[in-house]
């Protein structure tokens, strides 16, 4: 840009539409901002975002305050200073996120000036230097580290240089001194703390102490025998042999592993380290190392059971259990990918955004591991996940840092889907007639035992229950005697646990009452499995226990509750029963006893076959399977005969099913309504109907007189007035011919709308077709041109494009009566608006004009037959035209009303029609 252009902001690149520049600000690493005079952001670009930033936040805000406090008074400085200076500098600082983590970047500003010289402020580029700035520390420490060992070398090696000219004036003494350090070299070898020799064509040649102690042998008995004598199979002798030529191949030092059998007979795992005795001579031969490393691999092996047991009691467990580090998953079991409908490769490895419904909930539950980071216990928490199937649930969580002394280390969860659990405790509160408080859900005790039965993993939700904390029950059997201190049950407890231990049992549904720390009683039920590694060897069992006393206490009052409902059926005066999904009663009501004529006592546990005559039977059977595979509601006719004096009554049944807890179908309950005086009702309205159906034949009659014979006599009255009107010249007889022609065209009219309303109220069947209503709207508009030109109106159509819905050609009539009354009601010099508009799966059709319009108390009627507003009584017609508009509507499936027009004076008819 030349010292003559115009300035140009960022503001003007981004915001006046130059793509190019847009692009270049957008897709760059680098961060574009703009500050004025006073260090107030004016724009910055929207890379910003990395640092969880909002763009549109930091705009008129400071931008010092997103600098670390301690660059923050010399950034502050450079900027003045540059501002004064007028010229571009560069400045390096630390900038703050929104978590106040810290970056590392550099700064580069240009002074901006317009025309006259003023300046609106800087426009700059910051870079993330971050990992820069660590290696340049890094190179710093490096390049220290240097300098030192140089200084150290190079004091090294002028003592080396004058300890060689020592050497050179004190060779004698040097051999002398080579020959005790080859002596002391021998000694060495003799008492090194690891085994060591020296083998030849795979003869020993020599051996130290150690190496004899490892493998059981003085040294003498080994001192000249093949190697082969150590190995336990000519396998391991040769992959041995093997790396030997491969040392002498290479001349390199090798390690390698293998099995030695002792002098005992014990097979030990030996580390061997070979190299050449003497490189530039490989037939000396070959000095080894050994090292016993039995224990070494029986601790790793050891180790591997021991993750093995900890993976396998998080495959086992029951519940959802997932690792995540930075929001994102790291490892999960079967039961939380079964939870929410992904795979566990569709979900390790992907940050945990996608599971919650919107960025509200996931941000909450990021504020509570921020907490949990922050207080490092545990915390539960409730939220909202989105599974894979897009069903939106309700789960429970409990967080748990993995290291609380190390939080970067991740964060283990517990997650249980308590979706039908929160519907349940609504159901119920719904319900209830009592007072009775939602019971919570408890939270799940976990624990693990050994197959000793001592506790190896004991949860926080098994403290909170139990009171007893993990350090005072994990590597002992004590919690037994703790939890059940009755001698005689806790034996009973203990060989439940025991034969899923030695047995394999597994338990589901296990109750049992245990003996809190603070001496309360809780009841707990159980669900427990053995667990096993690899080798299908057991190695403890795992148990699930879920605090379920107040969901005891609850069932007790359930079960006062269902007292209740008996009491509350019993009330009803219609006959009610309800039977299980096998046909058998479970229960009815006093009604139903009256009705049919025998006891509940009876009714319970029987089918209808041992009930009813085998007619009904089979037809009470047949409807039954209907229901509970259609699941709707049923509702049908029958007939019912009464146990006690046979008598059949006419019935209508209303079935309907009812499900378990799971949402299983349960069964079904009916009513009945006895509808046999009501038959008797409907015989007599169908003799009613049928003179009804002559009544309306003789309505047709008179329709076809009045559009026919009416209307043809009306037309000939028309043709002679308007003949006699031609022919006279007399101003008194004109002044009747014109009222005897005003009082006939109304008479026509009212003949034509008469016979139209008839008939459509006549209709039943009507095709309906896709037609474009803005052509249908075009063609009706310029059948009333002329007269809207005669009070200098203008018809205005304001649609655009296609407006294509299913109508019959009658809809025109619609179109053409409100265009109609807009030209006939409308003031002169007014235009009038034809406008359609999108309604969801209708279009809306307006036509406003700028008359009188309608009061309010008129807007209800004026669609009714031979109703008309009652400020337009001088105006002539017939009352029908509205009528006929509604009926037609009617007909298309759609509506229509009148609103005031929001413009002004005047009134907006509408009409829905819906979309093809």
């Amino acid at each position: 840009m030349t010292a003559t252009a115009d300035y140009v902001s960022i503001d003007d690149l981004v915001n006046k539409g130059e793509e190019k520049y847009r692009y270049l600000i957008e897709n760059t690493n680098d961060i574009i901002y703009s500050i004025n005079e006073e260090g107030v952001v004016l724009y910055i670009s929207p890379q910003i975002k990395r640092y969880g930033i909002d763009p549109e936040e930091m705009v008129n805000n400071y931008f010092e305050n997103y600098i670390h406090p301690e660059d923050r008074e010399k950034e502050v400085a450079d900027f003045k200073k540059g501002m004064r200076e007028k010229k571009a500098f560069s400045t390096t600082f630390r900038l703050l996120d929104s978590e106040g983590n810290v970056h590392w970047v550099e700064n580069y500003p240009h002074f901006q000036s317009d025309k006259e010289g003023n300046s609106p402020g800087i426009i700059g580029v910051i870079r993330d230097v971050t990992r820069y700035k660590i290696a340049e520390d890094e190179l710093k420490k490096y390049r220290n580290r240097l300098e030192e060992l140089v200084e150290l070398r190079t004091s090294e090696l002028e003592k080396a240089n004058e300890q060689l000219k020592k050497d050179i004036l004190e060779r004698k003494r040097a051999e002398e001194t080579l020959k005790q350090k080859e002596k002391h070299i021998s000694r060495l070898f003799d008492v090194a703390p690891i085994g060591m020799g020296v083998t030849c064509d795979r003869k020993i040649l020599d051996s130290n102490e150690e190496a004899s102690h490892i493998l059981g042998y003085l040294k003498e008995e080994i001192i000249g025998k093949d190697t082969r004598m150590f190995y336990p199979s000519d396998e391991c002798y040769r992959i041995v042999g093997e790396e030997m030529e491969a040392v002498i191949r290479e001349k390199r030092t090798r390690t390698t592993e293998t099995r030695f059998r002792h002098k005992d007979g014990r097979i030990i795992n030996i580390s061997m380290k070979l190299a050449l005795l003497d490189k530039e001579d490989p037939s000396r031969g070959i000095i080894y190392t050994l090292q016993d490393i039995t224990e070494k691999n029986n601790y790793e092996k050891e180790i591997k059971e021991k993750e093995a047991k900890i993976r396998s009691v998080f495959l086992a467990t029951p519940i959802g259990i997932g690792v995540v580090w930075d929001r994102a998953f790291r490892d999960v079991n079967d039961n939380m990918c079964e939870l929410v409908g992904y795979s566990r490769e569709e979900i390790v490895g992907v940050n945990s955004r996608f599971l919650y419904p919107d960025e509200e909930e996931y941000y909450r539950v990021g504020n509570i591991l921020k907490g949990l980071v922050e207080n490092k216990e545990p915390i539960q928490a409730q939220g909202k996940w989105i599974r894979k199937d897009g069903k939106k649930i309700d789960v429970a969580f409990t967080f748990a840092l993995i290291d609380p002394k190390n939080p970067p280390s991740g964060i283990t969860f517990t997650v249980e889907d308590i979706t039908e659990k929160l519907l349940a405790d609504e159901k119920i509160c719904n319900l209830t007639q009592f007072q009775q408080t939602v019971i919570e859900n408890a939270d799940i005790w976990l624990d693990v035992l050994n197959k000793d039965a001592e506790v190896v993993i004991w949860n926080n939700a098994a403290e909170k229950i139990s009171g007893y904390a993990r350090e005072e029950i994990i590597g002992s059997t004590k919690i037994w005697d703790l939890l059940y201190p009755d001698e005689k049950y806790r034996n009973e407890v203990f060989a439940e646990a025991k034969a899923i231990l030695e047995q394999g049992k597994r338990v589901a549904g296990l109750e049992t009452t245990i003996t809190r720390k603070d001496g309360e009683e809780r009841i707990i039920s159980w669900n427990s499995r053995n667990l096993v590694n690899e080798n299908r060897e057991v190695i403890g069992a795992i148990a699930i226990g879920n605090d379920i006393t107040q969901r005891k206490e609850a069932e007790k009052v359930q079960r006062t509750y269902f007292h209740f409902l008996q009491e509350l059926l019993d009330a009803i005066p219609l006959p009610v029963f309800y039977k299980n999904k096998d046909g058998m009663y479970l229960g009815c009501n006093k009604a139903f006893e009256d009705f049919i004529g025998i006891k509940r006592e009876e009714l319970v546990g029987r089918t209808v076959f041992e009930l009813a005559p085998e007619d009904l039977a089979q037809q009470y059977y047949e409807k039954d399977n209907e229901l509970f595979e259609n699941g709707e509601i049923q509702v049908y006719e029958s007939w019912t005969e009464s146990i006690t004096d046979g008598s059949r009554r006419r019935v209508m049944f209303n079935k309907s099913l009812f499900t378990d807890l799971n949402g299983e179908k349960a069964g079904l309950v009916g009513a009945i309504f006895d509808v046999t005086e009501i038959k008797e009702t409907e015989e007599m309205l169908r003799k009613y109907a049928k003179q009804l159906e002559n009544s309306n034949e003789f309505k047709g009659i008179f329709t076809d007189i009045l559009s026919h014979d009416l209307l043809n006599h009306a037309t000939v009255i028309d043709g002679y007035t308007h003949l006699l009107l031609i022919g006279e010249d007399d101003e008194n007889k004109l002044q009747k011919l014109d009222r005897i022609d005003n009082t006939n065209q109304k008479l026509i009219e009212v003949i034509e709308c008469v016979a139209a309303f008839a008939k459509l109220e006549s209709t039943d069947e009507i095709d309906f077709e896709p037609v474009d209503i803005t052509k249908i709207l075009n063609d009706c508009r310029s059948h009333f041109e002329y007269q809207a030109a005669q009070k200098e109106m203008e018809i205005v159509l304001e649609t655009k494009g296609r407006y294509d819905a299913l109508v019959n050609p009658m809809i025109e009539e619609v179109f053409a009566n409100l265009i109609s009354n807009a030209v006939k009601y409308g003031p002169e010099n007014e235009n009038i608006k034809i406008d359609v508009k999108d309604q969801d799966e209708y279009w809306k059709v307006t036509v406003t004009d700028s008359g009188k319009g309608i009061a309010d108390e008129d807007k209800s009627m004026i669609f009714d037959r031979f109703k008309r507003a009652v400020g337009d009584c001088k105006i002539k017609g017939s009352g029908l035209g509205l009528a006929i508009v509604r009926r037609i509507v009617d007909i298309h499936g759609g509506e229509v009303g009148v609103e005031d027009n929001p413009d002004g004076a005047g009134s907006v008819f509408w009409v829905t029609l819906k979309k093809a």
